[in-house]
């Protein structure tokens, strides 16, 4: 698992809020597989216009790169740690400059300095 790639997650189960179910996510960190089973990652879900103007909402368009099969979202703001156990399908992964505003969405969110994401 290295950063930019798309998987198919199983996310459930959750509570509240959280994003559910089976679904894409982008990894940011595939953590390490002898000492930490953790994926830091980020859900992928179908896209909504009304999140046209939300900094935490990168749009990506289906390709063959990526996988996806329709426009969707990476959802920055459910950032999350998932055992690589839930881990099924790879799908595919994003491009660098989509990569960059991953970083910049989460650079916002963590109130982090975005000169140091890009």
């Amino acid at each position: 698992m290295n950063p930019g790639e798309l998987f198919w997650v199983n996310l459930d189960p959750s509570v509240g809020d959280e994003i559910r179910k089976k679904r894409p996510v982008l990894v940011i960190n595939g953590g390490h597989e002898k000492h930490l089973k953790l994926a830091i990652v980020v859900p992928v879900t179908a896209w909504n216009l009304a999140w046209e103007n939300h900094p935490f909402f990168v749009v990506v368009e289906p390709s063959s790169q990526n996988g996806l099969k329709k426009q969707s979202a990476i959802d920055c703001f459910q950032l999350r740690a998932v055992s690589h156990g839930r881990f099924a399908k790879k799908l595919g992964s994003i491009t660098g400059e989509q990569m960059n505003l991953v970083k910049s969405a989460l650079a916002l969110i963590l109130d982090i300095d975005p000169w140091h994401c890009g």
